[in-house]
């Protein structure tokens, strides 16, 4: 089996921990975070409890200009958490947001696409969407359900669609189409009120977001979009959860609709194939076959839960996987 499609939903995300162990082939850069409290005992934290003299502080991210430029590390004003909500296009009540300080994000290739100009989108940005860190702040309207789910200081993980929890498809649980996330931040760069929460400090001018934003040490994040990261899950090698491994997973729930006993092919083992082989494991599979033209990247698949593993350029994989499992996957 090849595997190529996500589904993305909150419940899914919630999952993810329990099933995986971190996979050496995704590196995640670590942003430097700051000492920031916020405010305790569950309540809504003030912005000016971290602000310098009443001023935004200074939130360091890696902006990426013109396509094709090198990114340079530019200092913005801290984003706040304000309600997001959608006056145009997509019908979108009051959206929840958070402020989370970020302790690690992943690079994906989708970001070095926008990096080059190979996949259109609103510059100056912030890329980053493979996030771990911890709320510090909430978004105006924030209900008691939402604070006893994230309580200031709580562990975090985010999805890179961040699903508005509002429109025809997110009530549908299609939330991978969410209409907003694609009217607004793929299409704009920005939130779902329209606007961006970074501003360049030297002249107020907009740096958008893809996705979160998450190459900062601060972002501003749907509550929709996060999931409680247990305690014992480290920040860097779990910042891949929001997109590799829940493409990975939605690939193989949704997709292929493996259950229990299925013999599984895995083509191409890399940061998305990796996870692929430890959720067929979890899923209870009865072979898993890596497929791979690298031996490195072989190897590391019998840590990660490969029964099996073929170098397609030193044998013929059609044959191989047809002779392991009596037939085919």
């Amino acid at each position: 089996m090849a595997f190529f499609s996500s589904y993305a939903s909150r419940s899914l995300l919630r999952r993810l921990p329990n099933l995986l162990r971190p996979s050496p082939l995704r590196r995640s850069l670590c942003a430097a975070a700051a000492g920031v409290e916020g405010g305790g005992g569950g309540g809504a934290s003030s912005a000016a409890g971290f602000f310098v003299d009443g001023a935004p502080p200074p939130c360091a991210g890696s902006c990426s200009g013109s396509p094709g430029d090198p990114s340079q590390s530019r200092s913005s004003a801290c984003p706040a958490p304000r309600q997001g909500s959608s006056s145009s296009g997509p019908k979108c009540p009051t959206i929840i947001m958070l402020c989370v300080i970020i302790l690690a994000c992943g690079v994906c290739h989708s970001d070095l696409h926008v990096m080059k100009g190979e996949l259109p989108f609103a510059s100056p940005c912030v890329v980053g969407h493979e996030i771990t860190g911890e709320v510090v702040e909430y978004g105006a309207h924030t209900d008691n359900r939402i604070k006893e789910r994230f309580p200031i200081g709580s562990h975090v993980v985010g999805a890179f669609i961040m699903p508005c929890g509002n429109c025809f498809y997110c009530v549908k649980g299609q939330e991978d189409l969410c209409e907003a996330f694609f009217a607004y931040n793929r299409a704009k760069g920005t939130l779902y009120d329209g606007e961006t929460r970074l501003f360049l400090r030297s002249n107020g001018k907009p740096v958008y977001m893809y996705s979160m934003g998450g190459l900062a040490e601060y972002c501003v994040v749907p509550a929709n979009a996060l999931a409680v990261l247990p305690n014992s899950l480290p920040y860097t090698e779990s910042a891949i959860l929001g997109c590799a491994v829940f493409t990975a997973y939605g690939a193989m729930r949704h997709a292929a609709e493996m259950r229990a006993g299925d013999s599984v092919a895995v083509i191409g083992v890399g940061g998305v194939g990796s996870s692929c082989l430890q959720i067929a494991r979890a899923f209870g599979a009865s072979e898993v076959i890596a497929v791979d033209i690298s031996d490195e990247k072989l190897q590391n698949a019998t840590t990660l839960g490969a029964t099996h593993t073929i170098n397609a350029q030193k044998e013929d994989a059609v044959e191989r996987i047809q002779e392991i499992t009596g037939g085919g996957v």
